[in-house]
């Protein structure tokens, strides 16, 4: 075929020609759909926006004239991209076409030639892939390989988790379907999911927009950024939420942590509240695939730890850091671990794992809780899990006395909800003594610069790897059974995935059998108006009966585990046989994502 078209049915395409091109093309389309999209964003949302401000509404629908244009070049790129990548299928068979002409495989048997792993070319290219699969992805900051000034560019408040979500939607248009974000002080990741047909793009957007947000280039985001998709996307969340992804293996944390990233992606709007602090809730972007990916997650992660010891003996990153500072008291500060006097900075969730994990190795040690809300210092020193644990010396202050109870401490520990750094090189030095600073917030309470400071020394969740170490080889064969249950799930959820684009062919397809015998059962009752009420009952049961009888081997069929490709092919002959439309019995979600309107 011509360079730039895509080849005839039944045209042989030498081995590998097509597959590097259609590659760079399908990549080419998707940077000139976000060009388009740029575009519509900034240059011509501000004109439509001056037009109106010099109330000039002919010049103003000249520019809603050039928008439609270029919603109509976003529909044929994705138009292009769909034939590409049926360029790409027969690409396929024709190598596989090739491969059957050699002589070692021309006595192939019928029944070898039918193996499930034969594309048959009689099959049409458009039975590739059908438009109501849905793929899951997850992208996201690898914490093993990021530094921490690199992590802060991507933290997102918790508040604020939705929110991104709906800017990530908006901005990825129809390629896009649902979104949810988890990011922590030592993890950033989005899932989300797409139609299958437009994963590429949908993954170009979601990458693109992280740009924007982080002011990283592509090749940055390449370098700390991972991407999974489709099982190695669900293994990768079953394996957060049961703690064998995180800095502390098996730790119980991230857990809570992935439950709220579900309790937000399913949130339905903001008349369900306020939140922590009295803003409007926002609706969460999770939608049926997404949220049941995180629900099953908590599920697994759940019985990774009841039937696995891999949490036995794990600690927290804040026990880590207790241990850190245990481990470091006597070469850092000359001074038995006991003996130390710790301030600790805010009066959150971190703080009182710290405070906890302190008073159960030192219960009597000298500490002061220094927050904005002296009370709320006080209500963390009286809670019961902590007051239980120790606290005889343990005091509360407010953020007024923060340099009085810094210069008086040994070590400061950090874990406040502040955006900028709380303490600086300047506020630590010429101290009379050595100091040691422990900060586990992202982003960062103390400067980086601290540690340069004579008599200071600082240390952030990347140090605590030293201490992670030591535990983990001892629970090794509790991770290799933990994997075990994960594999059975992450199948399960896959084959469930798999069977959701069969879904609205499935409900369509039950709309007209119910189409068809209603007509029936009103010429029926019009040649037979004798019959009684309970007769024409007992008529309607039985053919409805009749029709459940017929469809229930369809339902089985495509709801069966099989393999993916075998699934789509039901999935397309069901569709092409019956010329069904696909019907949700709720909205699609990509079709209430609407583009934003331009208006003045």
């Amino acid at each position: 075929a011509p360079e730039g078209t895509v080849p005839a049915r039944g045209a042989v395409v030498g081995p590998g020609s097509a597959e590097p091109a259609v590659a760079a093309f399908v990549k080419k389309m998707a940077l000139v759909k976000q060009m388009a999209l740029d575009i519509r964003r900034t240059d011509i949302e501000r004109l439509i926006t001056r037009m109106g401000e010099l109330n000039k509404p002919e010049l103003r629908g000249v520019y809603l004239q050039v928008d439609k244009m270029l919603l109509a070049l976003l529909q044929a790129i994705e138009g292009l991209k769909g034939e590409a990548l049926g360029a790409r299928q027969q690409e396929l068979q024709a190598r596989i076409a090739e491969l059957q002409s050699l002589p070692g495989l021309q006595g192939l048997s019928a029944k070898d030639q039918d193996h499930p792993l034969r594309i048959d070319p009689g099959i049409p290219s458009d039975a590739s892939t059908v438009d109501t699969m849905m793929e899951v992805h997850v992208l996201g900051l690898s914490h093993q390989k990021s530094p921490v000034d690199v992590r802060e560019r991507f933290a997102v408040p918790q508040e604020r988790w939705n929110e991104y979500a709906r800017e990530l939607v908006e901005s990825a248009s129809s390629s896009v379907a649902e979104v949810g974000v988890l990011s922590t002080c030592n993890r950033f990741e989005i899932y989300f999911a797409t139609p299958e047909i437009s994963r590429y793009s949908g993954l170009l957007m979601v990458r693109a927009f992280l740009s924007a947000k982080t002011g990283l280039d592509d090749a940055q985001l390449e370098e700390y950024v991972f991407h999974h998709v489709g099982a190695q996307a669900v293994r990768h969340v079953f394996e957060v939420s049961s703690g064998l992804d995180s800095l502390v293996l098996g730790e119980a944390q991230i857990l809570a942590q992935v439950k709220a990233c579900h309790e937000h992606s399913i949130r339905k709007s903001a008349a369900e509240g306020l939140d922590d602090v009295g803003a409007e809730r926002a609706p969460g972007f999770g939608g049926k695939f997404i949220a049941r990916m995180l629900q099953a997650a908590i599920g697994v992660g759940k019985d990774v730890r009841t039937k696995t010891g891999i949490g036995k003996g794990s600690v927290s990153t804040s026990s880590a850091a207790v241990e850190l500072m245990a481990m470091k008291a006597m070469p850092d500060l000359r001074k038995a671990a006991a003996d130390l006097r710790v301030a600790v900075l805010g009066a959150g969730k971190m703080a009182r794992l710290f405070v906890i994990a302190l008073f159960s190795k030192f219960p009597d040690i000298r500490v002061t809780v220094v927050n904005r809300s002296v009370d709320r210092a006080r209500a963390l020193l009286d809670d019961e899990v902590v007051a239980g644990r120790g606290g005889s010396n343990a005091s509360a202050a407010p953020m007024e006395d923060l340099w009085r109870v810094v210069g008086d401490a040994d070590v400061v520990f950090a874990a406040t909800g502040a955006e900028e750094p709380i303490i600086r090189p300047e506020d630590v030095g010429g101290r009379a003594r050595s100091l040691m600073l422990i900060d586990i917030s992202v982003p960062l309470n103390i400067a980086p610069g601290c540690g340069d400071v004579d008599g200071v020394a600082s240390y952030t969740v990347d140090d605590l790897r030293e201490v992670v170490r030591r535990n983990e080889a001892k629970r090794q064969k509790e991770v290799d059974e933990a994997k075990r249950l994960i594999e059975e799930q992450v199948q399960n959820y896959v084959d469930w995935l798999a069977a959701q684009g069969a879904a609205p062919f499935l409900a369509a397809w039950r709309t007209n059998a119910e189409q068809i015998m209603q007509a029936e059962l009103e010429v029926f009752y019009k040649s037979c108006d004798h019959l009684s009420p309970k007769a024409k009952r007992l008529a309607e049961k039985a053919l409805r009966g009749a029709v459940d009888a017929f469809l229930r081997p369809i339902y089985h069929s495509v709801k069966q585990r099989e393999q993916k490709q075998a699934k789509v092919l039901k999935i397309w002959a069901m569709q092409a046989l019956f010329k069904l439309e696909p019907e949700y019995k709720r909205q699609r979600l990509p079709a209430t994502r609407k583009q934003p309107a331009l208006e003045a």
